[in-house]
């Protein structure tokens, strides 16, 4: 395993009132006023003596200061005067900026401040400040305050992109006078990133937030019909002298936690864990950063939402781990996207994940440890950004089965990804390289169950011109993975390949120990200027493609090409202060198949999003689907395609005016499909109630019906009474589902550093099947011809005899629920480390019942309610070490 260390947090020591008097005539050069910067430049000032850190400018640096003000809206109006003025300074020594912010405002006491838990985004005034500190147009932090102290941060990347799950260490002070409210910041420069220079150049702005005017104000003044923001701010020279400042952090953690524990005979007990671990973060220069974690928890991390995936789609689920999130920008490698969900080579959920082999044993891991992991991240001063990232995961067991036999859920497996950077012309040209490699230490058994290697190589391009209007994106992913034939072909088999349906023109050969395949991608646009924007986009995924053991990918021997064109109305006018229109279209085709290759989905949409005057949001749009008739080859898993007919659905809500004390939002969607044979739609209600500037409460239901004709049910082995002949039939059903859930979240916020949070999800879906049918005719047009009436007979599937002896149709209804709850205390008590407190309560109450007959949110409840509770209480503390 690799090693790794981590670095140093300085301290400014306040100094007396006299001895700043003392030095204030040091301070002050014989010559030149403060002056004022320019619209686009300004000039930080060295500090001989620092400031004290209190929200006021009566240091004596502040007074010999530059002084930017020219201020002006971007929204709701790009370029507008600013309603209130603002003036800033800038100055710095060996070890910190300081800035300090004038916010002027003629009313104070009707400025709004929301007191919330940190980096925690409220409808407050703001002030943000945003450093570009290698000066590369492309990256950045930014630093938030709001009048009651609460503080965010986050790291930019790509120009745009947002990481909030990057925390720095730094100081400030915020209050409200009669002048308006004033903050004052002081950042230590080891918490940036930089290329050593005699002289550093930044890039920097100055955002405000007014938020009863829903204002934004900037220095300099941000351009939203312009892409991304970082290149568009402006530029602090005149710091001198820093070196190459490197620092060690190092953050151990202690967690003791008792747990529910099942025993084999049904029963429950309690069980007392405790465990010790740590994070690391080592500067080994100022613009390189090592970071690593040795046996990490996150028990304090909010647990994934809950969700019943029918589909053979694998579900996508969002990082939460500090560890994985932060800088994850470096690792991202997207082959497409798709309704919230990219196929990449990077998908960081791998690691760790629920065992791949648990045999459902009482007390078998739900999770894989990791042992160690370490990431190297940076940019140079010549624009090469580099990423390499290792992990280590344990070998996990399953729990004895009934005969005391132990075998392996999860194998012993290094996750490796790596990615350069290289980007030209001030960063709207890029070249990029990603690899990725796993490796699993497989036994006898494992062996022929997962994939003993996996790599991935990608290669991207992008290239911006005409002043950052236009962008040409290209890329190209090739993918290798290797193990026994058993294992290899699984992988054939899987919901990604499906080698084996017929029609598909692929070789299922069970005999192969090797799969590799490629992908390539290219897109053109017009991403900026002007309200006129578009997007073209071309994309192949040969079959053989497999990135799923680091990557996601969903189904490989896929092409489309889609259109995207889009008016962006973004300054205010007489009755909308933004108003975003969309229409686009998009063909799918297999990469082989059934006389070649053939259309497997299409669809064209138009949607709308309009900010009126008052604030308040409308949404809207409509989709058409398979207009063009298609075929569906994934429906049948492992059939033949299966003609799909066309659908309709549409969707509307509004989100209410953020300043409000009760904020509602409303989602409605519907569709229509199967020449009215199937239909559906949802309704999804909100409120966010702030009862206090620190007290907010979020009340979240949502309430599905999906009446689906042609839902898949099973694949059958059918024997013909007649000739005895076997073979495998696709059976489909008419599914009845109803789903209800709840989000509900509570914010108590007693300080900035000291804040509870409760976040509960109840949730129930039941389903019901009916009108049990076979395939007739699969490619045919029409239902009568494409199906026909399907009656089992017990031995069509002796596997399922046990549960359901008739075979029949009810054997399938379901009816699944589920409730999760997280409570979580969190003090900071003092900068970088926090004390967190935790509850996590869970329920599953899962049956498949062919008695089942319908939707009882009563007869649920209690079916819920008298499932043993799975509780952990946690208590869970970090400590902040800067050497």
């Amino acid at each position: 395993m690799r090693r790794w260390s981590t670095l140093v947090l300085l301290f400014a020591t306040p100094l007396a009132a006299a001895a700043q008097d003392a030095l204030a005539k040091i301070e002050q050069p014989p010559t030149a006023p403060p002056g004022t910067a320019s619209t686009t430049s300004a000039v930080a000032t060295r500090a001989v003596l620092p400031p004290l850190i209190d929200g006021s400018d009566a240091d004596p640096i502040w007074a010999r200061a530059q002084v930017i003000d020219s201020f002006l809206q971007f929204v709701p109006k790009e370029n507008a005067t600013a309603t209130f003025r603002t003036a800033a300074k800038i100055a710095y020594d060996d070890r910190y900026l300081y800035v300090f912010v004038r916010l002027f405002d003629p009313h104070p006491d009707s400025i709004i401040g929301l007191l919330a838990r940190r980096d925690q985004k409220t409808q407050s005034d703001w002030i943000k400040i945003l450093i570009d500190s290698y000066h590369d147009k492309r990256t950045g932090y930014a630093f938030a305050v709001n009048p009651r102290g609460v503080k965010r941060d986050y790291s930019i990347v790509n120009d745009q992109e947002e990481d909030d799950s990057w925390d720095g260490i730094w100081d400030v002070v915020a209050r409200v006078d009669s002048l308006g409210w004033a903050a004052e910041f002081r950042i230590p420069f080891n918490q940036l990133r930089f290329a050593p220079k005699p002289q550093l150049t930044m890039g920097f702005a100055i955002a405000r937030d007014i938020a009863r005017l829903n204002e934004r104000d900037s220095w300099p003044v941000f351009r939203l019909s312009k892409p991304g923001y970082s290149s568009q701010f402006g530029v602090v020279s005149g710091i001198d002298g820093l070196g190459a400042p490197t620092h060690l952090e190092i953050v151990p953690y202690v967690v003791t936690k008792n747990i529910t524990y099942p025993h084999p005979d049904s029963s429950y007990g309690r069980q007392q864990q405790f465990e010790l671990g740590g994070d690391i973060k080592y500067g080994l220069t100022s613009n390189i950063t090592l970071d690593g974690t040795v046996n990490p928890d996150f028990g304090q991390v909010e647990s994934d939402p809950a969700v019943l995936n029918l589909t053979n789609l694998e579900t996508f689920l969002p990082e939460r781990r500090p560890f994985f999130v932060e800088g994850t920008g470096i690792f991202r490698f997207d082959m497409n996207c798709l309704m919230h969900a990219c196929s990449g080579l990077f998908y960081s959920r791998r690691i760790g994940r629920q065992p791949q082999l648990t045999n459902g044993a009482v007390g078998t891991p739900t999770v894989t440890s990791i042992v160690a992991a370490a990431k190297l991240t940076g940019r140079t001063g010549g624009g090469l950004s580099i990423g390499v990232l290792d992990a280590l995961t344990a070998r996990e067991e399953n729990a004895p089965d009934s005969l005391g036999i132990i075998t392996t859920a999860e194998p012993a497996t290094n996750y490796f990804a790596t990615q350069v950077v290289q980007e030209f012309r001030d960063g709207q040209t890029q070249l990029g390289v990603m690899v990725t490699a796993v490796d699993r230490q497989l036994d006898q058994i494992t062996r022929d169950s997962l994939r003993q290697e996996a790599y991935a190589t990608g290669v991207h391009f992008s290239h911006q011109f005409a002043g950052r209007k236009y962008q040409l994106q290209a890329s190209v992913v090739g993918s290798r993975v290797s193990g026994s034939a058993p294992a290899m072909a699984i992988t054939q088999a899987s919901s990604t390949h499906y080698y084996q349906r017929p029609g598909s023109g692929l070789v299922y050969d069970t005999t192969r120990t090797s799969l590799t395949g490629d992908a390539e991608k290219l897109s053109f646009g017009k991403i900026g200027g002007g309200v006129f924007h578009f997007n073209t986009n071309l994309s192949r995924v040969s079959p053989g493609v497999e990135i799923n053991d680091l990557g996601y990918l969903a189904e490989a021997g896929v092409q489309s090409w889609s259109t995207m064109f889009s008016l962006d109305f973004q300054d205010a006018k007489s009755f909308y202060r933004q108003m975003y229109l969309d229409v686009g279209e998009s063909n799918g085709w297999t990469t082989q198949g059934i006389s070649g290759t053939y259309l497997n989905s299409n669809y064209a949409y138009f949607s709308g999003d309009v900010q009126l005057k008052n604030s308040w949001w409308l949404h809207g749009g409509v989709s058409f689907n398979r207009l063009l008739g298609s075929f569906d080859d994934r429906k049948a898993r492992g059939g033949p395609a299966l003609f799909v007919h066309p659908y309709t659905d549409g969707w509307l809500g509004f989100d209410g005016d953020p300043r409000l004390g009760a904020i509602p939002s409303v989602r409605f969607s519907a569709y229509d499909g199967s020449g009215g044979l199937s239909h559906g739609w949802s309704l999804s209600p909100t409120v966010l109630f702030h009862f206090s500037s620190n007290l907010a409460l979020s009340v979240g239901l949502q309430y599905a019906l999906d009446w689906n004709y042609v839902e898949w049910l099973s694949n059958l082995i059918h024997t013909d009474a007649t000739t005895g002949v076997a073979d495998t039939v696709v059976t489909i059903a008419t599914r009845h589902q109803n789903t209800a859930s709840a989000i509900i979240r509570f914010d108590a916020t007693f300080t900035p550093r000291l804040s509870l949070q409760f976040y509960a999800q109840p949730f129930v879906s039941s389903g019901r099947y009916e009108h049990w049918r076979r395939d007739s005719l699969p490619r045919a047009t029409s239902y009568r011809d494409e199906f026909v009436d399907y009656t089992p007979i017990p031995a069509d599937n002796p596997t399922d005899t046990t549960a359901c002896p008739t075979v029949t149709v009810s054997c399938f209804n379901f009816d699944y629920q589920q409730l999760n709850v997280n409570t979580v205390l969190r003090w900071e008590y003092r900068p970088g480390s926090t004390l967190f407190v935790v509850w996590t309560h869970g329920r599953n109450f899962n049956n498949y019942d062919q008695q089942y007959s319908g939707y009882s949110p009563g007869t649920d409840a209690n079916h819920l309610f008298a499932v043993h509770p799975m509780n952990t209480f946690l208590i869970k503390a970090t400590y902040w070490i800067s050497l």
